[in-house]
């Protein structure tokens, strides 16, 4: 644990867990290896039902060590309690998403039959695969802080965007770990060597595996002018997926609209998003992503010299906004 002196000196060069999650995130490098997978399940393994994979996640928010913040925020949660929801594999929407986002995006038969190769064993169906999504809602505080700002994040919304995205792989590994184990095969998508964000031709930013549309697939909200995912706990939340072996059905009813919860899309005049980015990269007619992540990438001097971790983030456009901590009160059902 980082003590108050050493966490705000050189994070250019100390702060190493930040410069490997940066890494890993554009290279898919130093993740830790995959769990091994055990073809004999134990005589005591749970039923993986979809109220298991609820409770399990539930359980890792609320008392995992990993979920609270460092430095002079010492102590203090992450997350809140989170949302969960679940799609089969062979939804159609799923291969569509090679359509809507990039050619390279995993279907996540195609990314468990990757972990199957690894474990030497035959590569599921579609049919037989379910994803896992999770949304990690930020806390309170975390979310007023941000929304005071109109030029930078906040510390408290940087060190979520570090510590919170650290603690999203540590719990999932955890989970996909506990299943493999048990002899039901599971993979974590962005934690993997195949996981790289990067400039797609034609596409722009983007990556092989996207939490976000994983969710909206799952029915646990829908899209913003902004282009994060509104849900009833609102848009400033983390995302999370993963891939398991089991047939589990829907919890949630996904809306036909992608943008049924954004006042905006459905003729309500707010554009908030678009008054809280700096440097205009929303607009009536979309979402610049490569303004975005220009201003993003310049937030890593900012973090630095400031708050002294190595991340980037800005988050302004999800903070200060009527869809920050639920669905805008017209379009609520």
């Amino acid at each position: 644990m980082h003590t108050p002196e050493r966490y705000r000196r050189f994070s250019w060069i100390t702060d190493v867990r930040g410069i490997k999650n940066a890494i890993g995130e554009m290279r898919g490098w130093g993740h830790p290896a995959q769990p091994l997978f055990s073809s004999g399940a134990p005589d005591n393994r749970p039923t993986f039902t979809a109220q298991w994979f609820v409770d399990a996640l539930r359980e890792s928010v609320a008392f995992h060590a990993a979920n609270a913040m460092e430095g002079p925020l010492q102590g203090e949660r992450i997350f809140d309690e989170p949302l969960v929801g679940f799609v089969r594999g062979d939804d159609p929407l799923l291969k569509d998403f090679k359509r809507l986002i990039a050619p390279q995006h995993f279907t996540p038969q195609e990314i468990l039959a990757w972990q199957a190769h690894n474990a030497g064993v035959p590569a599921p169906s579609a049919r037989d695969t379910s994803v896992v999504c999770f949304i990690l809602p930020l806390s309170a505080a975390t979310i007023r802080a941000n929304a005071s700002r109109h030029d930078w994040a906040s510390e408290r919304w940087a060190q979520t965007r570090l510590l919170g995205e650290i603690f999203s792989q540590v719990l999932v590994r955890e989970i996909v770990t506990f299943l493999m184990q048990r002899g039901i095969l599971a993979v974590s998508p962005d934690v993997t060597p195949v996981f790289r964000k990067q400039r797609y031709p034609g596409v722009g930013w983007a990556s092989p595996w996207s939490h976000r549309h994983m969710a909206y697939a799952a029915g646990l909200g829908s899209f913003g002018r902004h282009a994060f995912l509104i849900t009833e706990k609102g848009v400033a939340h983390r995302c999370g997926s993963f891939v398991v072996n089991l047939r589990l059905d829907p919890t949630h009813n996904r809306p036909d609209d992608p943008y049924a919860h954004c006042l905006h899309h459905q003729g309500i005049p707010c554009l908030a998003c678009a008054q809280r980015c700096p440097v205009g990269a929303i607009t009536p007619e979309g979402h610049d992503k490569e303004a975005c992540a220009r201003r993003v990438a310049r937030s890593l001097i900012h973090c630095n010299r400031n708050y002294h971790i190595f991340i980037y983030g800005c988050g302004l456009c999800a903070t200060g906004v009527p869809c920050a901590q639920a669905i805008p009160r017209p379009l609520a059902p």
